[in-house]
């Protein structure tokens, strides 16, 4: 990033940027993920100068991935501390609760992680999303596993929210096309422990494919319970929106982590330069490699200071219109946004083999 001060038009001092996220509650530990690629992206463009010599300054606003609370923090962040544009959130409800808030204070708000189609469907020209959503991976990984891997009865069993539904609407829409159908659906709410009454009538459902959506913790208990009822190979296990494809899951699941298959727009394996370096510095600082949730706190965090700089300015209109127009290049390849404000971006085909995050197939397009 440039950081010439050349006749910059940024007043001089911090440049003000809101974050919620869930940092407490049942996805803390996805939260964290996100905000150590945010907090890693803020450190690069500081150490490098800031913003034509202003440094970022972050305002931290816990979710715990409940709605109203994110509501709450997006109106301190853009009334009280006053930024100039808000990431976040992680849930799709709560992104959604968010948007009026960016629509009527005129603050660019964009989300690095929330998959629910309809939030860029809904005319908020203020709303961004920096990663892609349930539609395009279901175009992705349905023709992928429809064609290539065969099967054809799915069951689902996902998390009740608005991301849950509405990666269930979106992937079943893409299978019912290839000739698919579902034959099982469940949802579950979050936090919760005991699987087994899912997972029993899943066992008389005929199914040949088990699609997931959830995240980490939960997902790994349904997993867990999954082979603990026997349906180990019985079914190809798929988590296209890929809550399973980090560390931490693959600790708790343990060995029933392999042989997951999913869709991911990032894994610390891809072979480009910038995925490496991305990867290695990540490692480097936090110990672990980095999967999709720090890859899209990184890059959603990039794209922003790198609006305000070629807007030359911390005015909300102005940085909404420099990242509208924004062409950029992350650890997730080459990406812009269409004309509704979403990200677009191609997607791998990843599983889990012997405990190791693998690519194999891609990048797919979901366009």
């Amino acid at each position: 990033m440039c950081v010439s001060t050349a006749g910059a038009a940024i007043p001089k001092g911090p440049i003000k940027i809101g974050v919620v996220m869930p940092t407490t509650g049942p996805i803390a530990y996805d939260g964290r993920l996100t905000l150590n690629g945010i907090e890693m992206a803020v450190s690069e463009v500081n150490k490098a100068g800031g913003i034509k010599g202003n440094k970022i300054e972050l305002f931290i606003e816990d979710s715990a991935n409940v709605p109203a609370t994110a509501v709450a923090a997006m109106e301190k962040l853009v009334g009280m501390q006053k930024v100039t544009g808000v990431i976040g959130d992680f849930g799709s409800s709560c992104t959604l609760a968010m948007m009026d808030v960016a629509q009527r204070s005129q603050t660019p708000l964009i989300t690095p992680i929330s998959l629910a189609p309809k939030i860029t469907e809904m005319g908020n020209k203020w709303m961004f999303r920096g990663c892609d959503n349930s539609a395009m991976i279901a175009k992705a990984f349905t023709k992928w596993a429809v064609n290539d891997k065969k099967v054809k009865k799915w069951a689902y069993i996902a998390i009740n929210t608005d991301y849950g539904r509405g990666s269930v609407e979106a992937f079943n829409a893409e299978l019912t096309k290839l000739g698919g159908k579902a034959v099982f659906t469940e949802y579950f709410n979050q936090g919760e422990t005991d699987y087994y009454p899912i997972v029993t009538k899943l066992k008389a459902s005929g199914a040949d494919a088990l699609c997931l959506f959830g995240e980490t913790v939960d997902l790994s208990r349904v997993v867990s319970q999954f082979y603990e009822m026997g349906l180990g190979g019985k079914m190809l296990v798929m988590d296209p929106t890929s809550g399973t494809f980090n560390e931490k899951f693959i600790e708790l699941a343990k060995k029933n982590a392999n042989g997951i298959v999913g869709a991911s727009r990032f894994v610390a394996s891809i072979p480009t330069p910038a995925a490496k370096k991305f990867t290695a510095d990540y490692k480097a600082l936090y110990k672990i490699n980095p999967e999709k949730y720090a890859q899209a706190g990184y890059d959603c965090m990039k794209m922003l200071a790198t609006a305000i700089e070629k807007a030359d300015s911390t005015d909300r209109s102005k940085v909404r219109d420099a990242l509208a127009a924004i062409k950029y290049e992350g650890p997730q390849g080459k990406a812009h946004f269409d004309a509704k404000n979403q990200l677009q971006i191609s997607e791998y085909i990843v599983a889990v083999n012997d405990g190791n995050i693998v690519v194999i197939a891609g990048p797919i397009s979901g366009e």
